[in-house]
Formats: C-alpha cells, sequence, structure tokens
C-alpha cells in the first residue's frame, strides 16, 4: 500500500516541472520573485518524493539530481511542443543543460573530425593508454535529443579511466532523420575507424561498439547490422564485399539499453513507471525512430495491437521467465488483447530487428556483450531480456544490475558507482582484446 502511493506522488511530481515552466511562462516575468519562490518550493517537495522512492532501492542519494534533470527534461520537451509546436526549441535548451554537466578530462586530448559531409566524431585520446583497443560511443537521447558534444565531459572522463581511445558519434537525429539515419552514420563511424586506425594509434580487430540508452539500442543493431554485412562498407558493391571483410566487432557495451517496442506493461515497465524513462514517452520516441512522425506512437508497446507479430525473444525469453515465476496468468491476458487493424508498415517495424534488436529471429555469432541495467530504470528488464536472449544463442555476455537509475553512467569523476562499473567494463575490454587477458 505504501509503495503504491508513492507511486501515484511520484507520478504527480513528475509533472511538476512541466507545471512550473507553465506558470512561468503565464506569468510572462511579472512578479518574478513568486515565480522563483513557486519553482523552489515545489523543487523540494519534488526532491522529498524522490528522496522516499530511492531510500526503498537503495540507491545513493545523489540520483535525485539526475531524476530531477530527467523530469525537467520532460517538462521543457512537453512545453515546447505546446507552446512552440517546434523540437529545436527544447533540444537547445537541453543541450544547454547538458553541457553544464561538467568540464573536459584534463588528461584527455579532445579533437573533432568529419567523417563526411554530415557526419562528426569526437576523439578522446587518454594520456595513459593501456591497450591499442577502441570504443565508438554512441549517445543516448531517444534517437531525438541531446548530442556528441554534451557528453564531452562524460566521454572524456570515460576515456581517461577505461586507458583507450574512445571515438563518439555526432549522428543523425529524429524524425527529421529516421531510421536508418542513425544507424548508418554509426556504421559509418566504424568505417571511419578502420580507414584511420593508423592515425588513431589503434589496432582493427580490437574495436568495441557502446552506448547508452538509446545509443545501446544503437549499438546492438550496429553490431547485427556489422556480423550480416561483415563489416564491409555499406557502399560496397556486392562483388567488392569478399575482398573488404573487416574482422568482427570485439564486444559491445549496452547501457540500459532500449531493445523492444513490443510491450510496455509488463514488469519493470510497470513496477518503476514513477521513474524516466516514463514508458509512456517511449512509444512516441520509437515511432519518430522509426518512420519520422508519431504514426505508431498509440500502437508500440501494446501487445493487444500486434496480432501475430509476437517477437521470438517474447516466446523463448519473457513467456517462459512469467511461467516459471508463476506469472501465466500474464501471459494468458496479453494474447486475448483484442487487435486493432493491421498494417503492413507497422510489420516492417516491428520485424525490424534494426530497429528493435530484442526482436531479432537470429541473434548468433553476435560480439561479447556487456549489459549494465538499473534497478530503478522502467528499461531494466528489457536489457535483461536481452542478455538472456544472446545467452540461450550462445553469445558471452556479462550482465550487471546496479542500484540505480536510468542515465546514471555519466558523472565518472564523481559518482563512485559510475566509475566501479566503468571499471568492470574495462576488465570486459581487457578480456576481449585479442591478445590481451587480465591477469
Amino acid at each position: 500500500m505504501a509503495e503504491r502511493t508513492t507511486n501515484r506522488i511520484a507520478r504527480i511530481a513528475q509533472n511538476i516541472p512541466l507545471f512550473c515552466l507553465l506558470g512561468y511562462v503565464g506569468f510572462q516575468w511579472r512578479n518574478l520573485l513568486s515565480v522563483l519562490f513557486l519553482i523552489f518550493f515545489i523543487y523540494s517537495i519534488s526532491k522529498n518524493v524522490i528522496n522516499v522512492m530511492i531510500d526503498s532501492h537503495k540507491m545513493p542519494k545523489r540520483a535525485f539530481v539526475l531524476l530531477t534533470f530527467f523530469d525537467i527534461w520532460v517538462g521543457l520537451v512537453k512545453l515546447s511542443q505546446i507552446i512552440l509546436l517546434d523540437i529545436s526549441y527544447s533540444r537547445a535548451l537541453l543541450n544547454g543543460i547538458q553541457r553544464l554537466g561538467g568540464k573536459v578530462c584534463p588528461n584527455t586530448e579532445v579533437t573533432i573530425h568529419n567523417i563526411n559531409k554530415e557526419i562528426e566524431v569526437y576523439v578522446y585520446k587518454p594520456k595513459t593508454v593501456s591497450n591499442k583497443g577502441c570504443l565508438v560511443y554512441i549517445h543516448g537521447g531517444g534517437w531525438m535529443f541531446l548530442s556528441a558534444r554534451g557528453f564531452n565531459s562524460s566521454v572524456s572522463y570515460m576515456s581517461h579511466y577505461l586507458e583507450m581511445v574512445v571515438v563518439s558519434v555526432e549522428y543523425r537525429l529524429a524524425p527529421e532523420n529516421p531510421f536508418p539515419a542513425g544507424l548508418t552514420d554509426c556504421y559509418n563511424a566504424v568505417q571511419w575507424v578502420h580507414k584511420n586506425s593508423e592515425m588513431l594509434g589503434v589496432e582493427t580487430d580490437k574495436i568495441f561498439v557502446g552506448g547508452d540508452s538509446a545509443g545501446g539500442n544503437l549499438s546492438a543493431a550496429l553490431s547485427l547490422l556489422y556480423r550480416d554485412r561483415q563489416g564491409t562498407p555499406l557502399d560496397t558493391e556486392a562483388s567488392e564485399e569478399e575482398s573488404i571483410k573487416r574482422p568482427p566487432l570485439a564486444g559491445q557495451i549496452l547501457l540500459y539499453p532500449v531493445m523492444q517496442g513490443f510491450s510496455r506493461f509488463h514488469g519493470s515497465m510497470v513496477e518503476n513507471s514513477s521513474y524516466f524513462p516514463p514508458p509512456s514517452l517511449g512509444p512516441g520516441c520509437q515511432s519518430a525512430y522509426a518512420c519520422g512522425t508519431e504514426r505508431f506512437s498509440n500502437v508500440l508497446g501494446d501487445p493487444g495491437r500486434m496480432k501475430n507479430k509476437v517477437p521470438k525473444f517474447w516466446t523463448s525469453v519473457v513467456d517462459k521467465k512469467m511461467a516459471d515465476e508463476g506469472e501465466a496468468s500474464i501471459i494468458k491476458e496479453v494474447k486475448k488483447l483484442a487487435p486493432h487493424g493491421n498494417d503492413s508498415t507497422l510489420d516492417e517495424v516491428i520485424g525490424n530487428s534494426y530497429i528493435f534488436p530484442l526482436h531479432a529471429e537470429d541473434v548468433s555469432n553476435l560480439p561479447p556483450a556487456y549489459v549494465v541495467v538499473a534497478t530503478a530504470d522502467p528499461l531494466r528488464d528489457e536489457g535483461e531480456w536481452y542478455a538472456r536472449y544472446l545467452e540461450q544463442n550462445g553469445n558471452t555476455v556479462v550482465l550487471s544490475e546496479v542500484p540505480h537509475v536510468h542515465g546514471f553512467m555519466v558523472k565518472y569523476d564523481t559518482d563512485v558507482l559510475a566509475r566501479n562499473e566503468l571499471m568492470k567494463i574495462k576488465e570486459f575490454i581487457k578480456n576481449n582484446c585479442p591478445g590481451e587477458k587480465s591477469d
């Protein structure tokens, strides 16, 4: 009962930043002190509610900072949509807030390179390099927000602690550039690393891909695409593919990834619905990424609208897990839900493993995976499901569950849990670099 009440209060708290911002605009700078007082008062209430939630999950108290930032994010997005109907406004605000997150690590050199006319990459070289590997990092933001530039501080410290070169991709964002634009940009970034390996000081059989949230999705999708194409460049003629095959990727690092669009009504999506990202936000972002509009925002995540579209992972991983836990009745209810139409384009979206890696029919022969999930994250279960799915199909997998919130792998210089997890990733990288094993 107490937990249910806390969740209800928390859901209200999620909308407080929106109410606050709407009130601010309504005042139109009149009686500024009253507005600031209101903001501070509501912020204090939000902090207290979040602290109650954090205590129940045994997370660090500083997690409320991330949760508050994410609530403001959701508020800004809604506000800009209501008032301006233009996503660029909320992007600009979020990018500005993101860049307040800290300075670049003094022990890391940062340079910017153009891989083509449209796409930049940020290259991070630490003063101390312990291996010849390279991590191609893909930032999160729901495929629609944030930037590689905004992750400058975070990725520079990541490079410093990993003691390896990191290449961060400034990929094109949806909805202006829907699938496959972002995935294509990230794949081409890996090709750029291959072509410039000597300049970067890395070896081509030690290239890892990784990312957080939507970046984790792109990393997993990239791993599937790279396997299917055997690493050949996207612009390669079929007759030339055999001669330009690349070494397989050394590994994939997936930080609380977005992996499926089948159901948002199960497990952690329900248990952690008061945390970020709110399950209601996901389908809109997924639809914008998949087709450039919100056409499927009322369909994605709703099993009842997907007759004959049940992905293989649901049968082999989730149904089995629910049955093992005595939740077979839930499975029956899902299958009873009435379908609403049968759109062929929806079939293409749901069946595309490059959009939803967890929907892939074949996940064999993929690079070793390190999957991080957070206990208070609505996306927790799908990260676990993907790890189990990979393992069932003969892949090497490390699954790490951390008592924290979505998006915690950012402040490596000050957040002990984030830094400790990064050190485990460093060990994983060392163990999967050809010719380099931990002692």
